[in-house]
């Protein structure tokens, strides 16, 4: 399982794990607060809000090239983009600079209980171990079926993506430009529960031409792969075997992220 499944919705995992990490930090701090120091109280929320600005920061940083095409778009962090080794330090550089050193200790205390919350689900959401590219028949738009396993060879960015889906929509322009510059690996979009006058006539409207576009009018890429949510990009190597996935939107800095691990 990669998400939390509340009700029609998939929270990602990761974000899930870190949510659940500052929650803890700040109930430690809030205890804290009652029988040591009340400082320790706006110190937690403080040095969350400052370690997430610095996380972000750092990574836009790292990808400068990227978001130097389009700098509006360092803004954009629901499609996800965070250094957490930045976060850790912009937290714990303002805490030095912010609090008394006799309160260090309190407030190590309450990074140290974040951390073991982190690391108690470290290993969720990471799919199932040995998971490998399904041999599922699809269909192109002129209804000739092809098996997902004719695409060994190469690594594999595997989309599963909808026309309804608003983030979906965002995100495949650039996908579709990626696989064009990265002929190395086998950009594959596949629609779920589609027909093909539907997928074609979006593609013409967005000026969309990739190589690789299959339907999958039954899901059963869903049900093989246990996608929870669209849309969703798994990463498989040039042996078929699952590397990464990603529920949710991708910026392009995070998809060339992905594309050097899979490489």
């Amino acid at each position: 399982m990669d998400a939390l499944q509340v009700g029609p919705f998939a929270l990602p995992w990761a974000r899930v794990q870190v949510a659940l990490a500052l929650l803890a930090l700040v109930a430690v701090a809030e205890a804290l607060a009652r029988r040591v120091d009340k400082r320790l109280s706006p110190w937690a929320y403080n040095a969350i809000l400052v370690g997430l600005l610095g996380a972000r920061l750092g990574f836009v940083l790292e990808n400068a090239s990227v978001y130097a095409k389009d700098p509006l778009s360092a803004l954009y962090v629901w499609q996800g983009g965070f250094d957490p080794l930045w976060g850790i330090l912009a937290g714990g550089g303002y805490t030095l600079m912010t609090l008394p050193k006799h309160l260090w200790r309190y407030a190590a205390l309450a990074g140290l209980v974040a951390l073991l919350v982190a690391g108690l689900f470290l290993t969720r959401g990471q799919g199932e171990k040995g998971q490998r590219l399904p041999p599922v028949g699809l269909y192109t738009l002129g209804g000739v079926e092809v098996s997902l396993d004719r695409f060994l060879g190469k690594p594999v960015v595997l989309n599963a993506w909808a026309t309804w889906c608003p983030p979906c929509r965002r995100e495949l322009p650039m996908m579709v430009r990626l696989s064009r510059e990265n002929p190395d690996v086998h950009f594959v979009f596949v629609s779920q529960g589609e027909g093909p006058e539907v997928v074609r006539r979006f593609l013409e409207e967005q000026g969309l031409v990739a190589e690789w576009v299959l339907l999958d009018p039954e899901t059963r890429l869903s049900q093989a792969l246990g996608i929870q949510g669209l849309p969703t990009t798994f990463f498989f190597d040039r042996e078929g075997r699952l590397v990464s996935r990603h529920l949710g939107e991708l910026s392009e800095a995070l998809l060339l992220g992905y594309l050097r691990v899979l490489r």
